[in-house]
């Protein structure tokens, strides 16, 4: 053998979108075979997982060669979810005859999505993993072979597809990070020709790719990472300059406005954000840059956390500066502050914030700052949740002081262990808890939001503090 060839080479890093555990051992392989020589490709791999290839493959320094990441032919487009079907129903009939992919989170819904174009008109078939696989190539075939048909997927169709005239891809859900929106986007227009992208988002979809990751097997480094990789993609999607430019510096890449996406299109309603951005930076600078966003948030909300009071940080002039905001708002700043630029996130390492040179410029007050409207509200978000919270006791029958209690454990927890409080559980597992006062490790399971992963982790303390509750003990 002369040469080793390894396709799709994202696949051997921890950090690549696809990561294959088979292609681990590739290292070994090329070694076993007396270190002969070997070329890598990938389409889709970012700094972090291009640095985890050239470690696990290469014994030395190999040649690199990155091609540019842009597809200037694809316009770009995300849309808050306004509608779920009918939005795809009106994108899609307005391309009569044309041939496109739509991109679904789950095997139920691209059976009944496609089942719901048809009755309205559209030449659509299902496609994912648990179809009987002769209907699976039969459907394969009629969407190579035919014009002006729609394959409604989940991300099982794609790999080893090359129908050139793919003329729009539409993510009905949200994909699960920059890589995956890079690769399925990149499956229209393959043929130089003007090609359309799609995606629809909700808080829905970033809840559940959060659940994804937080009741995943991956060890707690590759969960941290996955849950930055998720950041930055809601990052592209709430970003308040050019499509284009945030998705290509993401992958390490500078380009002016593009022209050719819906926010240099049709723009969106912005509002001066430079204060609030100047407060950011600020308390990044002065913490060092070494603080993640739930601590910034922390310190600009001024509240007193453990780790607040540890470092000192609620003796800094920012403590408390950021209070016209509530916790959603100022996590959506940061990530709009990352997709322009301003800001860099530490994806590999501890989800960390530094400031760039652009950003260095913002908190001189040598440039201005715009952020979307349309994320931005004032701060009423936690009076709201409260009262939500109340309700749905109050509905259920639910029990509001083992509901408060169940509360405090999770952000003990939380600090113990560095992560944001739903990570350990959402308010909606607290709430079921309270009301269904589960008192074994089966009850526990039966719970909304406790899976395998999370009873093994958290079950017992959980159970613990109900047992304690219904004996009177605070």
């Amino acid at each position: 053998m002369t040469l080793l060839a390894v396709d799709e080479a994202h696949c051997i890093s921890q950090w690549g979108h696809d990561f294959r555990p088979e292609y681990a051992a590739l290292g070994t392989v090329q070694s076993e075979l007396g270190g002969v020589q070997t070329a890598a490709f990938t389409a889709t791999a970012d700094a972090a997982t291009r640095t985890d290839i050239l470690d696990k493959l290469f014994a030395r320094p190999p040649a690199l060669f990155v091609h540019g990441f842009d597809r200037p032919n694809l316009r770009l487009a995300m849309r808050a979810k306004a509608g779920g079907r009918t939005q795809i129903a009106d994108f899609l009939g307005s391309r009569g005859g044309q041939s496109g992919i739509v991109y679904c989170a789950s095997r139920r819904k691209t059976e009944e999505l496609a089942a719901f174009l048809r009755q309205n008109g559209i030449n659509a078939l299902p496609y994912h993993a648990g179809m009987e696989s002769a209907a699976r190539s039969r459907n394969q075939d009629v969407f190579l072979q035919e014009d002006g048909v729609v394959m409604v997927a989940t991300v099982a169709f794609g790999m080893g597809i090359d129908k050139p005239d793919v003329r729009f891809v539409l993510h009905a859900d949200m994909p699960a990070n920059i890589e995956s929106y890079y690769q399925e986007i990149g499956r229209a227009g393959r043929d130089g020709l003007p090609a359309d992208t799609l995606t629809l988002y909700g808080m829905g979809d970033i809840r559940l790719r959060r659940l994804q990751i937080d009741e995943s097997e991956a060890t707690d480094e590759q969960k941290r990472v996955d849950r930055q990789r998720l950041n930055a993609l809601v990052s592209l999607c709430e970003s308040p300059r050019c499509r284009r430019q945030t998705l290509l510096a993401y992958f390490g890449e500078t380009a002016e406005p593009c022209g050719n996406c819906d926010f240099c299109c049709d723009g969106a309603e912005m509002i001066d954000g430079t204060i609030a951005a100047q407060k950011a930076l600020s308390a990044m600078v002065r913490t060092g840059e070494r603080f993640g966003t739930e601590h910034l948030t922390n310190l600009l909300l001024g509240e007193t956390t453990e780790a607040i009071g540890k470092f000192g940080h609620d003796r800094l002039p920012t403590f408390g500066v950021g209070k016209e905001y509530g916790k959603q708002e100022w996590r959506s700043i940061f990530r709009q502050l990352h997709g322009a630029g301003i800001v860099a996130l530490d994806i590999t390492g501890h989800g960390t914030w530094s400031v760039t040179e652009t950003g260095r410029r913002v908190l001189k007050g040598a440039a201005r700052v715009t952020l979307r409207q349309d994320t931005l509200k004032p701060a009423t978000r936690k009076t709201a949740r409260a009262a939500a919270n109340a309700a749905a006791l109050a509905g259920g029958q639910g029990d509001t002081a083992l509901f408060e209690a169940l509360r405090r454990r999770r952000s003990e927890l939380a600090k113990e262990q560095r992560v944001a409080a739903y990570v350990v559980f959402a308010d909606k597992t607290l709430i079921d808890m309270a009301r269904r006062k589960p008192a074994t490790a089966a009850e526990m399971s039966a719970v909304h939001g406790v899976g395998t992963a999370k009873l093994r982790q958290y079950g017992e303390v959980f159970l613990d503090v109900i047992r304690q509750h219904a004996a009177g003990r605070p």
